[in-house]
């Protein structure tokens, strides 16, 4: 493990124990059986938000879980919605988050073996291509992680980008341009 791969793991690590991500993350166990990854911006967001000392981050937590039931089941004080991937979900006026079925993950260009490596490898973008193991504590994902440490927006797989960019009604500069505005990183346009 690289000096920088262990520093941006500590700098993940303290948003783990943030009392929203802990109700969030019981959600989602209530809710599934397996592996639990944390996917999305909530990793990437949350380093970025320690390197430059501003808030942290805890409105849109994502996860990818090896099993998600299929029933949610109700909890007060949260709704039930689909997301744009017709996934059910809970949210709050404050809160939303999402998790996905690996072997529903939705994938341009399909996945043959449901695996985290295999999900992570065909985000759309670079940023994107991480996950947090909360079993072995660890990042994964070597592509976010150098995205990270360079500070670069990128198109990690261009036609999961491209469908990326059509379900958010953008063109794809347009999503790069923002993430890295956004993140006060440097964007690799197409």
């Amino acid at each position: 493990m690289s000096f920088e791969k262990q520093n941006l793991n500590k700098l993940f690590q303290y948003c783990l124990n943030d009392s929203a991500f802990q109700e969030v993350l019981s959600l989602v166990k209530t809710n599934s059986k397996g592996k639990i990854w944390i996917i999305g911006g909530f990793i990437y967001r949350n380093i970025v938000a320690q390197i430059n000392n501003t808030a942290p981050y805890n409105y849109d937590m994502d996860f990818i879980v090896e099993k998600k039931n299929k029933t949610l089941k109700k909890v007060a004080g949260w709704r039930i919605e689909n997301n744009s991937y017709n996934n059910p979900n809970y949210v709050t006026d404050s809160h939303k988050m999402s998790f996905t079925d690996m072997k529903k993950a939705v994938r341009i260009s399909g996945m043959a073996k449901p695996t985290i490596d295999n999900f992570i490898l065909d985000t759309p973008l670079n940023i994107q291509s991480i996950a947090y193991d909360l079993k072995n504590n660890k990042l994964i994902g070597e592509k976010g992680i150098r995205a990270l440490a360079d500070r670069i927006i990128a198109v990690n797989h261009l036609e999961q980008a491209r469908f990326y960019a059509q379900r958010k009604n953008k063109t794809l500069n347009e999503l790069l341009n923002e993430k890295a505005h956004e993140l006060g990183f440097k964007a690799i346009l197409v």
